[in-house]
This record gives structure tokens, sequence and C-alpha cells, in this order.
């Protein structure tokens, strides 16, 4: 059977996961929940509880099919500053490290090194405030390892000579808008062809060159997303505000953000 979807605060643009039978989703919530913390503010050092739009959106990234295969593959989420993108994406990344199996290659990627450390370093501070995953994990500047598994969750960026052999797992790629070229991109996505289910996924905010990288992926999506071009594989979320909005419409506000009505970040 098919699972429903009701999203609060939906996306402008999402592609379809209607085939699903599954999702991992549900468990990336329970794992947040149970291991990491609310860092900030007057909830601070509380079980970190996701809100219903990330839950709906982890459900849709995490979907499998019949065969318990992933529905997507290679993802790209666009959505509004402060909105926890990085957050968001230190959940991804754990989950990987620490449920990903044995030898699991997870990184954070980005533009430059500065960058790729924000996710890695949201993720560190997880590890480090939760005994039970600092209990199994070791903690490097630039690594996180488990060594009862051979797992590890290392920094990457563009500005950095490509090593070769890279076979990820998973990959949150953070700030894709900034992005030069495409080659970091292309080795972690070819990188991950060896692996049964890998997941490449970037998070970022809108760009304004829709020759870049970031742009071709957001003008596929929205093929996509519209059922104008296949795309086996490729899952897309993207809030943002109308081209004609004015400056103080505040639903396009809502439509650009939607941690809004909980408070950006």
């Amino acid at each position: 059977m098919s699972i429903d979807v009701v999203t609060a605060n939906r996306p402008t643009w999402c592609t379809s996961w209607a085939d699903a039978t599954r999702t991992d989703g549900d468990a990336l919530v329970d794992f947040a929940r149970t291991f990491l913390h609310v860092e900030k503010g007057v909830r601070a050092g509380e079980p970190l509880q996701l809100v219903s739009w990330q839950v709906e959106l982890l459900r849709a990234l995490f979907a499998r099919d019949d065969d318990h295969r992933r529905v997507y593959r290679r993802a790209v989420i666009g959505l509004g500053r402060k909105n926890g993108k990085s957050l968001l994406g230190s959940v991804i990344a754990l989950h990987g490290l620490i449920e990903g199996g044995n030898g699991a290659e997870v990184y954070a990627a980005a533009g430059d090194r500065q960058q790729a450390r924000v996710v890695f370093d949201e993720a560190r501070r997880q590890v480090l405030n939760s005994p039970a995953l600092n209990g199994i994990c070791k903690i490097y500047r630039d690594a996180i390892t488990v060594p009862a598994t051979g797992s590890v969750f290392r920094v990457l960026s563009s500005d950095a000579k490509l090593q070769q052999g890279l076979n990820p797992s998973t990959v949150v790629f953070d700030e894709l808008h900034v992005q030069k070229d495409d080659e970091l991109w292309d080795a972690l996505t070819l990188g991950s062809g060896a692996r049964v289910d890998p997941l490449i996924v970037a998070i970022s905010t809108a760009g304004y060159d829709l020759d870049s990288l970031c742009g071709r992926l957001y003008q596929f999506g929205k093929r996509v997303a519209s059922g104008e071009e296949p795309g086996r594989y490729f899952g897309f979320w993207w809030w943002q505000a109308t081209d004609e909005c004015d400056a103080g419409d505040r639903e396009q506000w809502r439509a650009a953000n939607p941690n809004i009505d909980i408070g950006l970040l």
C-alpha cells in the first residue's frame, strides 16, 4: 500500500513518493529524540523533537519501494536561511554513521572547508553531549569514527585535493549554491555507485545563477516534480516565495521559511 503524506508547511516544489511502501524517516525522528539534544534557548538540553515539516521531509527523503530500496539516492532541499539546515544535516549524517552498517563512509561536503565544517561541527557537539554516542565514537578534528563498525564521518571540501577511492554511503552537501563547479558533487555521486543504498543530499539556500550546479539541479528538480521529466532516484523539496511577491507579504515569508511559525534559528 502507498503511504499518504499530509505535510504542514508543504514545499513549493516537491517530488512524489506515492509509490513508496515504507519509510526509514520515522527511525531518524526516533534517533534524534533518543540520542540528540536541543543546544540553544530555553529548551537547551532537552531531547531533540523534530517539528512536523522536518518529520514529513525525512519520511519522504528516506522512503523505500516494494523491493526495500531507496526511492531517492540523490536529493536537493532548498529553504531560507535560519530554518535549521545544519541541524537537519547533522541528524542525517549521524544516523548514516551510526546506523549505516559496517564500513559506512559519511561526508560533510561544501565548496570550502569552513562551510563543510558547519554540519560536521554541529554533529560533533551532539556526539560530545550524548553519553550513548560518545561511548561508541572517537572524535578527531576532522573526523568521527565508530571503531566497532569501521565507519567514519569526515569533512570534505572543494578547496582540498580530492582523494581517490571515495565510496560514500551518506553525504550532506551544504550550501550547494556557492559551489563553483561540478567536480566534488560528481566525485561523490560517482563514488557512491558501489553502495547498495547511497544517499547524496544537498541542503541549500537559493542562489542567483541558474547556470551553476545548484541552478541546474533546481531546474531539473522542478521538471521532475511537475512530471515534465523522469528523475529516477532524484528527490527535490524546495520552499520559495513567488518572484513577484511584495517584501512585506507574510504569507510569502512562510512559503520560503517552513520554520517561521515556530521561530527562525
